[in-house]
C-alpha cells in the first residue's frame, strides 16, 4: 500500500487534535472558532511519514456529538484508525458511537493511542486499558495494540507511530489480492476558491487516480468538469492515487455548483440513484428499523434521508443483519457495490445501523417475494457466477436487451475482465445466452457480445413460440409472421434492434424458422385446400394478365377471393407489396429490373418518364417501382434522373 489514509476517532476533548499536532507538527484546527473553544468542528488534514517511508494522510475528525455528520464524512476512505481515548476519563459516549461507526464503515485495522498518560497513576492507566480492551472485544478492532501516550510530555510518541506504521502494513496485507476497478472516485468533503485559479475541491481519493488534464463528472448533478491541477497535502503532482488526500483545481464549474456530499468521477462509470440495495446491520444497542422509517443515511461524504425498506421482514432486528432497501427522500446519491454507509435515527439523530451497498436499483423490491430474498442473498454472497448471471438479469429486465460485460462490471463495480471472464464461463455451463458476436445481429448496444440469463432467455422464447402459435392458428394459410408484428405480439416493450437480436438467436437456435420476410415455427408448411388452390391460380392469373399495371388489394378482394389466400401469395414471395397499397407479380419485378438495367447500361441517366414508356404503364406504377428500386439501391436518384446504384 503506497498510499494510505489514518482516521482519529474518538470522545470530545480526549485530545485528537493534540496528538495529531504531536505527530505531525500540523495544527488541523483551521477554524477561527475551533481555535478559540480547543473545538474540533470540521474536520482537519495533516500529513504524516512513517518510519517505513510511508507518507499517511491524517484525516482529524470531531468528536462532539453535535458534529457526527462532519465526522462520518471525514471517515470516507480511512485504512487505518487512530481511536483516541482519554486515560483519565476512559470510554465515553461518543467514544463507543465512534467505535460503532468504524465497525459499521468496515474497518478493520486500528490503533489506540491512550492520551493524557501522564495525568493518572499506573493502576489507573491499568484500569483504563482494560475498559478499551472490553469496547473493542465486540468489534472489528478486537485485539489492535493500545499505547499510552501523552502530547505534553511525548510520552509513548515514538512507540505509537511504530504501531500506526505496522497497522499500515497490516492493511496492506489485508488488500493483497484484492480486484480493484481502475475508477477515479473523489468524494468531496471540501469546496474553496483560490484568487486566479477559481474552484477548488478536496478528499480523500478511494479509488483510481487523478491527473491534471483529466476529464471527471460531478455528480449527483452530472456535469462534466477538468482537472486544472492537483495537489497533495499542499504539494503540487502530477498524479494522485488511491488512498491519498488531494485538493483539485477545477475548470468547468464554479464554488457554488460544487458543495460537500458530491463526488467526482471518471464519465460514464456512475449513475445516481434514490434507491439503493443493501444489507443492513442494526446495533445490537440501537431500536428495530422499522420498515418505512426515516433515517438519516451517509455514504461517502454525503448526508441525506431516506426511507427504509425492510426485504423479507417488517423490521431490521438489532444486532442482526438484514437485506433493505433505501429510498432517497427527492434526490439521489452515487453509491458502487462494497461502498460502506451508516444510518441515524432521525430525530433525535443516533446511531441506528449501517453496512454496505449491492447494488443500486432501478425499482423498488417486493418485500416479501421468495424470488426478491433469493436476489438479495446472491448479491450479498461472493459468488462470481451467481452475481453476474443476477446483473445481467436485472439488466434484461429493466433495460428491455442483452447485457454486455461493461455493463455487468458496471453494476457490480468489477473490471470489465473479471466480468466478462464469469460471464463466458456461465455461457459455457448454459447458465447464460450469448447473443452475437460483434457485427453480428445478435450484438449488444455498442456491438458486442450480450448476455441473457437461460431462464429469462426460456421465458422470452416461450412468449415468441407463444405468438406464432396464435397466428398460426388464425392464419392457417400465412407462412410466417411479419418481424415487427410478432415483437408487438411477443415482446412489445423491446425496441426493434434488441428483439431482432433475440430472433436471430432464436433462429440460430432452431427454435424459430426464418422465413424470408417472415418468422414461424420450425417446419412450417402450409397446404392449400381446393377452393383456395383455385383462387390461388385465378389471383396469379390475375396479376399476370396485367403485369405491369397491377389490380390493388381492394380490387383484388373485390372479386370474393379470400384476403387469406391473397396473403398466402405474398408470403411465397408470388406477390410483392411495394409501398402501403401497390402489389406485383415477382415477374413484373423481374421485368422491370431488367427495364432498369437496360435503360442505366453504360452509366446512362434516365428519367421516370422513360422508365414508364418502356414499362409500358402509367405514372403511378413506374414511380413506385423506381422508389422500390432505390430503396434496394438498384437505382440512385441524381436530380430528376436515376442511374444505377450498383
Amino acid at each position: 500500500m503506497r498510499h494510505v489514509i489514518i482516521g482519529t476517532a474518538g470522545h470530545v476533548d480526549h485530545g485528537k487534535t493534540t496528538l495529531v499536532k504531536a505527530l505531525t507538527g500540523v495544527n488541523t484546527d483551521r477554524l477561527k472558532a475551533e481555535q478559540e473553544r480547543g473545538l474540533t468542528i470540521e474536520l482537519g488534514f495533516a500529513p504524516l511519514t512513517l518510519p517505513s517511508g510511508v507518507r499517511a494522510g491524517v484525516v482529524d475528525v470531531p468528536g462532539h456529538e453535535r458534529f457526527v455528520g462532519n465526522m462520518l464524512a471525514g471517515a470516507t476512505g480511512i485504512d487505518v484508525a487512530l481511536l483516541v481515548v482519554a486515560a483519565d476519563e476512559g470510554v465515553m459516549p461518543q467514544t463507543r458511537e465512534h467505535l460503532d461507526i468504524l465497525n459499521l464503515l468496515g474497518t478493520e485495522v486500528g490503533v489506540v493511542a491512550l492520551t493524557k498518560a501522564d495525568i493518572v497513576d499506573e493502576d489507573w492507566l491499568e484500569l483504563a486499558m482494560e475498559d478499551v480492551r472490553e469496547q473493542l472485544a465486540s468489534t472489528r478492532l478486537s485485539g489492535a495494540p493500545i499505547v499510552p501516550v501523552s502530547a505534553v510530555t511525548g510520552q509513548g510518541l515514538d512507540r505509537l507511530v511504530e504501531e500506526l506504521d505496522a497497522a499500515v502494513a497490516r492493511a496492506a496485507q489485508m488488500s493483497e489480492g484484492q480486484e480493484e476497478w481502475n475508477c477515479a472516485r473523489l468524494p468531496i468533503d471540501r469546496v474553496f476558491t483560490i484568487a486566479g485559479h477559481g474552484t477548488v475541491v478536496t478528499g480523500t481519493l478511494v479509488g483510481g487516480s487523478v491527473r491534471p488534464g483529466d476529464r471527471l463528472e460531478l455528480l449527483p448533478v452530472g456535469k462534466p468538469v477538468r482537472v486544472r491541477g492537483v495537489q497533495v497535502h499542499g504539494v503540487t503532482v502530477p498524479e494522485a492515487f488511491r488512498g491519498q488526500r488531494v485538493a483539485l483545481n477545477l475548470a468547468g464549474v464554479e464554488k457554488t455548483e460544487a458543495d460537500r456530499g458530491m463526488l467526482l468521477a471518471a464519465p460514464g462509470m456512475l449513475e445516481p440513484a434514490n434507491l439503493i440495495d443493501v444489507e443492513l446491520h442494526v446495533l445490537p444497542t440501537a431500536e428495530p428499523v422499522g420498515h418505512g422509517d426515516r433515517m438519516h443515511l451517509h455514504i461517502g461524504t454525503s448526508e441525506v434521508t431516506c426511507r427504509v425498506r425492510v426485504i423479507g421482514a417488517d423490521a431490521a432486528l438489532p444486532g442482526e443483519v438484514s437485506y433493505a432497501q433505501l429510498e432517497v427522500d427527492g434526490g439521489a446519491v452515487v453509491a458502487a457495490r462494497g461502498d460502506h454507509f451508516v444510518v441515524r435515527t432521525y430525530s433525535p439523530m443516533v446511531t441506528a445501523g449501517g453496512g454496505r451497498v449491492l447494488a443500486t436499483a432501478a425499482a423498488r423490491s417486493k418485500r416479501f417475494r421468495e424470488e426478491s430474498v433469493r436476489e438479495y442473498t446472491v448479491l450479498a454472497s461472493g459468488d462470481d457466477a451467481a452475481l453476474v448471471t443476477l446483473a445481467a438479469d436485472r439488466i434484461v429486465r429493466t433495460r428491455l436487451r442483452g447485457a454486455t460485460a461493461a455493463e455487468v462490471a458496471k453494476a457490480l463495480f468489477w473490471p470489465e475482465s473479471r466480468a466478462a471472464a464469469a460471464l463466458d464461463a456461465q455461457a459455457k455451463v448454459g447458465a447464460v445466452v450469448v447473443l452475437g458476436e460483434k457485427g453480428d445481429p445478435g450484438a449488444g448496444a455498442d456491438g458486442e457480445r450480450s448476455y441473457i440469463p437461460r431462464h429469462r432467455w426460456e421465458q422470452l422464447v416461450a412468449s415468441l413460440r407463444g405468438a406464432l402459435e396464435a397466428f398460426h392458428a388464425a392464419q392457417p394459410l400465412r407462412r410466417g409472421m411479419p418481424r415487427e408484428e410478432l415483437r408487438t405480439q411477443a415482446l412489445p416493450d423491446w425496441d426493434s434492434r434488441a428483439f431482432a437480436a433475440v430472433v436471430a438467436k432464436a433462429i440460430a437456435d432452431g427454435v424459430l424458422e426464418d422465413a424470408g420476410t417472415v418468422v414461424c415455427l420450425p417446419g412450417r408448411q402450409v397446404q392449400l385446400s381446393e377452393d383456395d388452390a383455385r383462387w390461388a391460380r385465378s389471383i396469379d392469373e390475375m396479376f399476370v394478365a396485367d403485369l405491369m399495371s397491377p389490380p390493388d388489394r381492394a380490387a383484388v378482394l373485390a372479386t370474393g377471393a379470400p384476403a387469406a389466400v391473397l396473403d398466402y401469395l405474398i408470403d411465397q414471395g408470388v406477390l410483392v407489396r411495394i409501398g402501403p397499397e401497390l402489389l406485383f407479380h415477382r415477374d413484373a419485378l423481374a421485368r422491370a429490373e431488367a427495364v432498369v438495367r437496360e435503360l442505366g447500361a453504360e452509366g446512362r441517366p434516365f428519367s421516370a418518364a422513360a422508365f414508364r414508356d418502356a414499362c409500358g404503364n402509367s405514372r403511378k406504377f413506374a414511380v413506385a417501382l423506381l422508389e422500390h428500386f432505390d430503396s434496394v439501391r438498384l437505382t440512385r436518384r441524381v436530380g430528376d434522373e436515376r442511374v444505377l446504384g450498383r
